[in-house]
C-alpha cells in the first residue's frame, strides 16, 4: 500500500518578539531569508523518502534565527532503514555547525530545537532534541510522538507531574537538550519514536513551543479534525496562537496522509468506468 502527503507549514514572528527565530523544513522547502518574519509552504508528494521538521532558535538578537536555519539545513530524506543512523547524523551536523558558528562569533551562546518526521515506504518515525513537538491524530486520537526535553518534561517522566501541570510549570522552557551544546558540556541524545504504520487518514502536526503554549490541545484537535486543507488548518492554527496572545514565535507543519489509489483504480475507477477528471 503506497500513500500520498498533502503537506503545508506556516511560521510567524507572533506579536510580542520583532525577529522570528524559528525555521521548518518541508520537503527541501525552509526560511531562507531570515529576515522574512511569515513564511509559508505547501507541498504534495508521496511516502517515498519524505521529510518535515520545525526549529526553535535560541539566542536573541540574529543568533536563534541562524541557528535554527543551521539545523534544518543539516537535514536530508532517507530510506526507512537509513533513518536512525541519518537522523543522528542529521543532530550531529546541525549541532557541529552551531558549535562552529558560536566559536566564530567569540562563543556567543546559541541553539536550537529540531523535531522531525521522516516518511518512507508507508511508514513515519518522528525524531526530536528540545521541545518543539511532533504529533499524530489518529481514529479522533491526538497523541504526542515527540519528548519534551525540558525540566518540566523529565518530572513528568519521573511521576511528579502530570502532563497538565507541566503545560504550565516555570520550568517548562528549561530544556535538557538542544543543538547548540559543546563535547565537553553535555552528549546529545535525540528521541526516536517507535515508527508508525501510515494509515489512510492520518495527520501529523509538527511545531514550536509558540503554538503548544498558547493552543490547547484539545483546540490543536478540534481543528486538525476539520474538513479544511492542510494549509487552511496551518493558518487557523497560527491564528489561534496570535489571538492567545502570541507571546512567541510560532511555526506549524501539517501533512494528511491518504492512500494512494492503483493504477487500476485510477484509471477506471471502482465500477469499471473511467473515473471522472479531477477525481
Amino acid at each position: 500500500m503506497s500513500f500520498k502527503i498533502h503537506g503545508a507549514a506556516h511560521t510567524h514572528t507572533g506579536c510580542v518578539r520583532s525577529n522570528n527565530e524559528d525555521n521548518f523544513y518541508l520537503e527541501g522547502r525552509y526560511r531562507e531569508n531570515v529576515e522574512q518574519g511569515e513564511d509559508a509552504a505547501v507541498c504534495r508528494s508521496d511516502d517515498r523518502c519524505f521529510l518535515a521538521a520545525v526549529a526553535d532558535g535560541m539566542g536573541g538578537e540574529e543568533l536563534g534565527e541562524v541557528a535554527s536555519l543551521m539545523a534544518v539545513q543539516a537535514l536530508k530524506p532517507c530510506p526507512f532503514q537509513e533513518i536512525p543512523s541519518e537522523a543522528e547524523n542529521a543532530v550531529r551536523r546541525g549541532n557541529d555547525r552551531i558549535c562552529e558558528e558560536m566559536e566564530r562569533r567569540g562563543n556567543r551562546r546559541m541553539g536550537s530545537t529540531l523535531t522531525a518526521l521522516y516518511v518512507d515506504d508507508g511508514k513515519a518515525v518522528c525524531c526530536n532534541v528540545g521541545d518543539s513537538r511532533g504529533y499524530l491524530l489518529r481514529g479522533g486520537k491526538l497523541s504526542q510522538l515527540s519528548v519534551d526535553h525540558n525540566k518540566a518534561g523529565r518530572m513528568v517522566e519521573l511521576g511528579v507531574l502530570t502532563p497538565e501541570q507541566a503545560a504550565r510549570h516555570p520550568s517548562r522552557h528549561e530544556l535538557t537538550q538542544h543543538l547548540g551544546i559543546f563535547a565537553d558540556e553535555m552528549v546529545i541524545e535525540p528521541a526516536m519514536s517507535q515508527p508508525v504504520k501510515l494509515e489512510d487518514g492520518d495527520l501529523f502536526l509538527l511545531c514550536s513551543d509558540g503554538l503548544t503554549d498558547m493552543v490547547s490541545p484539545e483546540d490543536m484537535k478540534k481543528v486538525l479534525s476539520g474538513k479544511a486543507l492542510p494549509k487552511e488548518m496551518v493558518k487557523e492554527l497560527i491564528q489561534l496562537a496570535l489571538e492567545g496572545g502570541g507571546r512567541d514565535n510560532v511555526t506549524a507543519i501539517v501533512l494528511q496522509i491518504r492512500e494512494k489509489a492503483p493504477v487500476w483504480r485510477r484509471l477506471f475507477g471502482r465500477g469499471g468506468g473511467k473515473e471522472a477528471e479531477g477525481s
